[in-house]
Order: C-alpha cells, then structure tokens, then sequence
C-alpha cells in the first residue's frame, strides 16, 4: 500500500505541473474529480477500470469512447497513462494529493471547526479571520455541531488541532491532576 501512495505522489505532482503549466488546472482537477465521482456512482465502470483481466488497448479504446470529448486532453492522457503502466489503482490516492497540491497552489487551507453549539456568523468569520491571520493563508471553513464537546471549539487544518472544548480542559485537568498525586 505503501508502494501505492508513493506512486501517486508521484503521479499527481508530475499531473499538476503538468496541468499548471498549461494554464488548465482547475479543468483537470475537475475532470479528476468528477471521474471519481462517476465511478462512486457506477460500479461496472470501476469494475472495468480496475480489472486487470481487461486489456490495456481495451481500456485505451473505451477511455476515448467516453471520454475523449468530455475531458480535457491532460486528463485524457494521464488516464492513458494510469492504463499503460497498469496504475489504475492509484486514481483515488492521486485525486486526493491533486487536490493537497492545488489547495497548496492556491495558498489554501481547508479547516474544520467542531462547536458545541450552533455559531453566529459573526464567530465563524472571527475564526476564519482568526486562522488566516495565524496561517497567513486562505481558509475555507466547514463546521460541525457536537454537544459533547460541552462548551467551546476544537479546529482540525491540515497537522494541527486546537482544543479550545471544556471537554479537552477537563481531560487536560484530570490528566494533570492523575500526575500530581
């Protein structure tokens, strides 16, 4: 598995320098997207996609077929590739570090905001303005409501996550209180 993400890795940087160069990220990483899409959607597609009882000119033929005029020539030539080298698998792990690259492109980071109760607009836009300022980068903010978070907001982004809960202060307090005695 391992082997496979690295692959992707690869595959998706040599794609989106391949696709920002150009001048048509945003198509290709659409198309990529809304190939997935369609695959969740459709399993004798996936099935086909991922066979590798189908042969490659087979899979080629098909790809043209349907999709030759509804992707953008990149696209329809790093699908190609993918089948060529036999790589079909990676498709969901390159989708995932395409869209890593492009939000690192476009100085993007998306956060998640967990809040005990439902926030006014006005705190989402101070946290948003919050972290931008903290990061020095966008932020595009998705939000949850647990209650079991007692009071507060946990913010997950990227590696990081900033417990502001009274859940977590609790825990923390007890933690800190097991250690003392």
């Amino acid at each position: 598995m391992a082997k496979d993400i690295r692959a992707a890795k690869r595959y998706a940087t040599a794609l989106f320098e391949v696709a920002r160069r150009s001048d048509k990220l945003p198509a290709v990483r659409g198309d990529i997207s809304d190939l997935i899409k369609l695959m969740q959607s459709t399993p004798k597609l996936v099935e086909m996609w991922e066979s590798p009882l189908v042969p490659s000119g087979k899979k080629r033929t098909l790809l043209k077929d349907i999709f030759g005029n509804q992707v953008d020539p990149i696209t329809l030539s790093f699908l190609l590739l993918l089948v060529d080298k036999r790589r079909e698998v990676v498709l969901d792990a390159v989708d995932y570090e395409l869209g890593q690259l492009t939000d690192a492109n476009n100085h993007l980071i998306r956060a998640e905001a967990t809040f005990a109760v439902t926030p006014t607009d006005a705190e989402l836009e101070s946290l948003k303005t919050s972290l931008q300022q903290r990061t020095g980068e966008s932020i595009e903010l998705t939000t949850h409501v647990d209650s079991a978070i007692l009071g507060g907001i946990i913010v997950r982004m990227q590696d990081t996550i900033i417990d502001g809960s009274v859940r977590g202060r609790l825990e923390r307090l007890r933690e800190t209180l097991l250690q003392e005695s």
